[in-house]
This record gives C-alpha cells, sequence and structure tokens, in this order.
C-alpha cells in the first residue's frame, strides 16, 4: 500500500479543504493510505470531524504562523521522516513552501488553486503580496509536479510562466450530497426562508476578489417585491455590503454555515461576482442542485458553461448584473436546471476528480521505480 501524506495549513472549510476531503473519501483504501498533516490549530469552522469519520490518520504540529515559519520545515522534515510516504501531497502557500524548500529528497505534488499571483496581490496588498508571489513560484519550480485545479487556470500559468509546466485536474464535488431537493418548500419552511419568493444566493468569503459588493448594488436597482437575497459567508467586505443594503427586508446575511448545501437545495438560482477563480466549487455545487447560475464573465467561469452562455456580466458593472438578474427570471428554469445538473454530473464529480488523481500518484510513483 502506497503511504500519500497531504499537507495544509489547517482543515477550515475553504475551497482547498473541501478538494482535499473529495480526493481523499474517494481514493481506493487498497491501493493508498491517506495521511494528513495540518500546520495550524484548527479553526471554529474546521472540518476535521468530517476528516476523522473516514478513519483518515490526522498529526497536527499546531504551531502559530510565525513560529511556524520559524520552526515547522524542520518539525516536518522529522515527521515526514518517520513516516516515509511515496509522496508528498502540498495544497496551499504554507505547505507549497515548506515541500519546496525542506522536502526535496521526496516524490511532490502540488495543487494549484488559484492565480497566485494576480489572488495574493489582491488579498494581501502590493509588497507582502508579491513577496507571497515570490515566494510561492520558486516553491512550486522546485516541487515541478504542479496539478492546477482546472484547464483554463493551467493555460493561464503556462501561457504567463515558461519555466514550470502546470497539469490539470478539475476540481470535483460530491454529487450525491449536493443534488436537487424533494421537497424545496419543507426545506425553506425549516430554514426560515420565504416560500413564496424566488430566492438567489451567493456563497463566499467576504473579500475583494470575490466581488460581493457589486452584488449588493445591483440588488438596490431593482423591484425585489418577489425576489429574496442570502449571501453565505464571512470577511471583511461584508459590513459594507450590510450598509449597501440596510434596511432591505428581502435580503438574509446567514453568516458561515455548516448545512451550506441546505441553503442550495432550498435556493433557486446562484450568482458568482468573482473578479477570479480557480475553479469554484460554490457553483458547481449549486448547478448540482439544479439552479442556473449567472457568473461574472471570467474565463474560469466560462469553463464550465460556454461562451456563449447568456448569464455571464463584466464583474463590475452593476447594471448589467441587475439586467441579468431580471432577465433570467423570464427564462425557462426546467431547462436551465436540467442543463446545470448534468454539466456537473458528467464533468466535475469528485469520484471522477479523485480517480485522476490516483492515476497520477501511480504514474509519480512508478517512474522511481
Amino acid at each position: 500500500m502506497r503511504k500519500i501524506v497531504y499537507v495544509i495549513s489547517t482543515l477550515k472549510k475553504t475551497g482547498p479543504t473541501l478538494v482535499l476531503f473529495n480526493i481523499i473519501k474517494n481514493l481506493d483504501i487498497n491501493k493508498f493510505k491517506p495521511v494528513i498533516l495540518t500546520l495550524s490549530p484548527e479553526p471554529a469552522d474546521t472540518m476535521i470531524e468530517e476528516f476523522k469519520k473516514h478513519n483518515i490518520e490526522i498529526i497536527c504540529i499546531n504551531l502559530g504562523r510565525i513560529t511556524g515559519f520559524l520552526f515547522a520545515g524542520f518539525k516536518i522534515k522529522k515527521i515526514i521522516k518517520d513516516i516515509n510516504p511515496d509522496i508528498i501531497h502540498s495544497h496551499c502557500f504554507r505547505s507549497a513552501l515548506f515541500s519546496g524548500f525542506f522536502l526535496s529528497e521526496h516524490k511532490r505534488v502540488s495543487t494549484v488553486h488559484c492565480d497566485y499571483k494576480t489572488d495574493f496581490l489582491m488579498a494581501y496588498g502590493k509588497i507582502t503580496g508579491y513577496i507571497m508571489y515570490l515566494l510561492m513560484h520558486f516553491s512550486l519550480k522546485k516541487i515541478s509536479n504542479n496539478i492546477c485545479c482546472s484547464k483554463v487556470l493551467a493555460d493561464l500559468l503556462n501561457a504567463r510562466y515558461k519555466s514550470i509546466n502546470f497539469e490539470y485536474i478539475d476540481n470535483g464535488i460530491d454529487i450525491e450530497k449536493f443534488s436537487p431537493s424533494k421537497d424545496k418548500q419543507a426545506l425553506r419552511e425549516t430554514l426560515s426562508l420565504p416560500l413564496d419568493k424566488k430566492i438567489f444566493i451567493w456563497i463566499g468569503a467576504f473579500i475583494e476578489r470575490k466581488n460581493c459588493e457589486t452584488l449588493a448594488k445591483a440588488i438596490n436597482n431593482l423591484n425585489t417585491k418577489d425576489i429574496f437575497f442570502i449571501f453565505c459567508g464571512k470577511g471583511e467586505s461584508e459590513t459594507n455590503c450590510k450598509q449597501l443594503l440596510y434596511g432591505k427586508e428581502n435580503v438574509l446575511f446567514a453568516g458561515s454555515v455548516n448545512n451550506v448545501n441546505e441553503y442550495l437545495k432550498a435556493s433557486d438560482y446562484y450568482i458568482s461576482t468573482s473578479f477570479s477563480e480557480g475553479l469554484p466549487n460554490s457553483v458547481l455545487e449549486a448547478m448540482s442542485c439544479g439552479l442556473p447560475a449567472i457568473l461574472s464573465n471570467i474565463p474560469q467561469h466560462k469553463y464550465i458553461l460556454n461562451n456563449d452562455y447568456n448569464f455571464y456580466f463584466e464583474p463590475d458593472d452593476v447594471n448589467e448584473l441587475s439586467d441579468k438578474i431580471t432577465l433570467i427570471l423570464k427564462e425557462n428554469y426546467e431547462k436551465h436546471s436540467h442543463k446545470s445538473i448534468n454539466i456537473a454530473k458528467t464533468r466535475f464529480s469528485a469520484a471522477g476528480m479523485s480517480e485522476k488523481y490516483s492515476e497520477y500518484y501511480t504514474n509519480l510513483i512508478n517512474k522511481s521505480i
């Protein structure tokens, strides 16, 4: 049996953690033994218990971010030596750094979940963000086996950087967990949502890259008598969104919820306003639940559907977004809902993603024999 060690900062409920969960959950346990190595103490919104339900071994170093940068490299090196894995698979900025600079004697893989230059500069500013980008880039050069979470992201990074070969395995989602509701009205009653309105849902971190304020401004443009909006998530931009929508009775800020699948199943449409993505799990999960989507006009979204899809909008165009919301309500709902489900099931299943990673691991291991 081959050992795969997955290194990640924490098991906080984020896109990369969900990808990791779906990879491991669907691995053939007769071929692979997964071990997770986390770097920092778990936050309140951790998925650690969900991992434990699947009897996955988890080793927690529990170092803070500053002490982790100073001491974690040597500690990780010792732990990895004791485990003696066949492959080390990193899933975030810090794990890529430690893998790149401390674990060169091992076979290594890194999943690249985003356009790391654009995202780091947007999230951390020009100076800190650029330093992080350089560190990430040098780490990926040392790791060499770098898998983007979508083909469109791999194409973007390969065009920009000639010194690294980026491969890809598309993100996949649990199509059984995220499926259409059998009784949407009953679910709405349970969640205290309106029974007689069309519900649009937005899910993500309230950060600049996710661009939630464009949606808040678009809602103010609309006659909202028959529609309702849900925002799921937390972050620094949440206060601005709430101020923009102050007094609106047709808006719910649900916070970070543990039952996001239920909120999706209770909704009718999904909206993503992002400036940049890797391959957004929330969009795929919404589509798997049968929700037609209104999406910002970025390559990562256009990869999911197609170029002539009628419900893209420019990420900073408030009026265009409000127009698309009005337009989609006039469309054939069943037609778009069935299309969403079909795309999610046939192209973006978690089982399919995990199988491709298994094949990648096997090929990489065999190269060293």
